[in-house]
């Protein structure tokens, strides 16, 4: 907990409690489900002149439109992937803005709940046609609403990441991960960042001037990318797709005092994996192992290549290279070696230094000509040690060998995603042939 906690703030303090103001009424628009207790306003800005029969008749399209993508996700998280209804009735608004934008925002607690539930209204963007994007966007708000029901102390970065990663599951497009293409590509495009981030500092207050467009930020683009990490999670070792999700919303219930500013957010779906994952890939082994398994995972994605940070020939004389960005705790970085030149029978030496503060974890990954993964070997390291080396050896066929490295955080506590300080971290690796 920061020295600026107040009275009534827990020991331990997680992401600001913020309540946020609904739209003005009254509606140009409304309807409402007949089986959910679900409701879709349109909302224009006012105006001394009456709305026209077609701007109306427009309207009262986007709120049907809405209404049943809406109406069909909801079928499906209780239905198929057993999640509780939100908590309360399900308000969402249809604004100004990007047409497929959505916020999902807090509402107000549940007084009288033993745990942590909060209901939601939502915000969304006019202008949506009714196709895969909207039915994504609809199953998103959803999908969000029931996590602050059961889970609302979540981190915001890891909610916005759960909450896409159960709408693909609501609303499975062709293509993937149901709509998520551009966030895939964008969170590929920068693995040094942390699964939890939200590409933005933190600020005393996250409230949201509703009077604004809604619009996608760049963290909620990313936000939705790291949804390939739950994807993969959960087909590596869940039993039904949302499985581990699931559980993450679960495991993790809270409870915050009424005077708080903070939500108390322990536990929180990072220590449910770090307690699931103890020993359960290896003897030994922990969660930080499963961040670097996926790191290399993420590495044989088909359609989005992971951003590589050094791509080399083979090194017939030492190389020394150093990393451009630091790596966040969760983050990666990658070192593509072509082995199109290597001698044959050459080993390649590998050393690996990095800043303190972190916890790094290799792994040289061996490639073959198609793409595909041959082996890979862990790289030993001291646990609050600064260097790992090792030798591969046993190169034939093997058209390209990946460096994986992965920061585990500090070595002294355990990754927490609303530790509002996230220190990147430097590293250096040498490689040679032998």
């Amino acid at each position: 907990m920061g020295a600026d906690a107040g009275p009534g703030d827990s020991a331990r303090s997680g992401g600001f409690l913020d309540y946020e103001p609904r739209p003005p009424l009254p509606d140009d628009a409304r309807a409402c489900s007949f089986r959910h207790a679900l409701c879709v306003h349109a909302v224009h800005a006012a105006s001394a002149l009456p709305a026209s029969p077609k701007t109306r008749q427009a309207a009262e399209a986007q709120v049907l439109a809405w209404l049943a993508a809406a109406d069909r996700a909801w079928d499906v998280a209780t239905g198929a992937l057993a999640l509780p209804s939100p908590d309360g009735q399900l308000d969402l608004y249809l604004v100004a803005g990007d047409p497929y934008a959505t916020r999902t925002l807090l509402d107000r607690r549940d007084a009288s709940a033993g745990y942590d539930r909060v209901s939601a209204f939502a915000l969304a963007g006019r202008g949506a046609v009714p196709g895969c994007a909207l039915d994504t966007a609809a199953a998103r708000v959803v999908a969000h609403a029931v996590l602050f029901g059961v889970a609302p102390a979540t981190d915001e970065g890891s909610a916005t990441a759960e909450s896409a990663y159960m709408a693909s599951l609501m609303s499975p497009c062709a293509g993937g991960l149901g709509g998520l293409d551009a966030g895939v590509a964008y969170f590929q495009a920068h693995p040094e960042v942390g699964l939890a981030d939200t590409l933005a500092p933190p600020s005393e207050s996250m409230a949201l001037d509703v009077s604004l467009p809604v619009v996608e930020s760049p963290g909620e683009i990313y936000g939705s990318g790291v949804a390939l990490f739950y994807d993969w999670v959960d087909r590596s070792f869940g039993r039904y797709p949302g499985a581990i999700v699931r559980a993450m919303w679960a495991l993790s219930p809270t409870l915050t005092p009424g005077g708080a500013a903070r939500w108390h957010d322990d536990p929180d779906g990072f220590e449910v994996l770090r307690t699931s994952f103890k020993n359960a890939l290896t003897t030994g082994s922990t969660v930080d192992d499963l961040w670097l398994d996926f790191a290399v995972a993420r590495a044989f994605e088909p359609r989005f290549p992971v951003r590589k940070e050094w791509s080399i020939g083979w090194p017939s004389a030492p190389r020394s290279l150093m990393s451009g960005v630091g790596v966040a705790p969760t983050g990666a970085a990658y070192v593509s070696v072509d082995c199109a030149n290597r001698p044959k029978g050459a080993r390649l030496r590998f050393e690996a230094r990095w800043e303190e503060h972190a916890r790094f974890l290799w792994s040289l990954v061996r490639v073959d000509a198609e793409g595909h993964e041959i082996s890979r070997v862990g790289v030993p390291a001291q646990d609050r040690g600064t260097e790992a080396q090792a030798t591969l050896v046993d190169l034939d066929g093997t058209a390209r060998v990946l460096v994986v490295g992965t920061n585990a955080g500090d070595p002294a506590a355990h990754f927490d995603p609303d530790d509002y300080v996230w220190e990147p971290h430097g590293w250096i690796v040498s490689l040679a042939g032998e």
